[in-house]
Formats: C-alpha cells, structure tokens, sequence
C-alpha cells in the first residue's frame, strides 16, 4: 500500500466498510470514492466521523436526499457521471442506496458540524 492510500485507510474504514453497501474487500476502483476524497482535503471534518451516529439501513441520518449540500457534493464525485446509481433518476430507488461517502457527509451533517470547516 502507497503512503497515500496509507493516509486514506481511517477514512475508508469508516465511510466504505462501515457506511457503504458497494464496498468490495479488497477489490479498489479507479476513480476512488468521491466522498472519501472529499473529506481527505477536511481534515478537520474527517476527524469527526468517529461521533456518527450508529448507521440504520441504507438512510442518510434523517437528511434528505435532494438536501443541496449532499448534492453539491455529489456533483463533484466522478461516478455522478457514470457509475452512481443513486443520483441516476432512471434507477429506482429499491434498486441503490447512497455509498458511503454520502452517508458520512449527511452523518456529519445531522450532527451539526458545517460541511465548509
């Protein structure tokens, strides 16, 4: 592993093997997640994924989802283009759940704690 994906590691922890159902063990793809690398250029904000709340289901911690902050931010990630299911309005909503990057920017959110910091 890079120094660089060493550095990543505590934020995947939280936000792909604890928040996202399309995380594969093991398995990385290229662009990495958006939100992961979002929240690497925080950290200030990064630091305070260790108070979410416990994660109920496929939610985005009683944020909805057309919320404009949680959509400015998806508009940055490179799967929105190609890849990302949840912002595709042809999928259905059975049919995805928002990743973990998403789910840890909304966490950080219902806590209070401003997206900007």
């Amino acid at each position: 592993m890079s120094p660089a994906e060493t550095k990543l590691e505590p934020l995947r922890q939280v936000t792909c093997l604890g928040l996202c159902r399309y995380y594969k063990p093991g398995k990385r793809e290229e662009p990495g997640c958006g939100g992961v690398e979002w929240l690497d250029a925080r950290p200030a904000l990064a630091g305070r994924l260790g108070e979410l709340p416990p994660a109920e289901g496929d939610g985005l911690f009683g944020l909805a989802e057309d919320d404009p902050r949680l959509v400015a931010v998806c508009g940055s990630c490179e799967f929105r283009v190609d890849g990302c299911d949840f912002r595709d309005p042809q999928v259905s909503r059975s049919e995805c759940s928002p990743c973990g990057g998403l789910r840890a920017l909304a966490g950080l959110l219902a806590l209070g704690l401003d997206l900007e910091a």
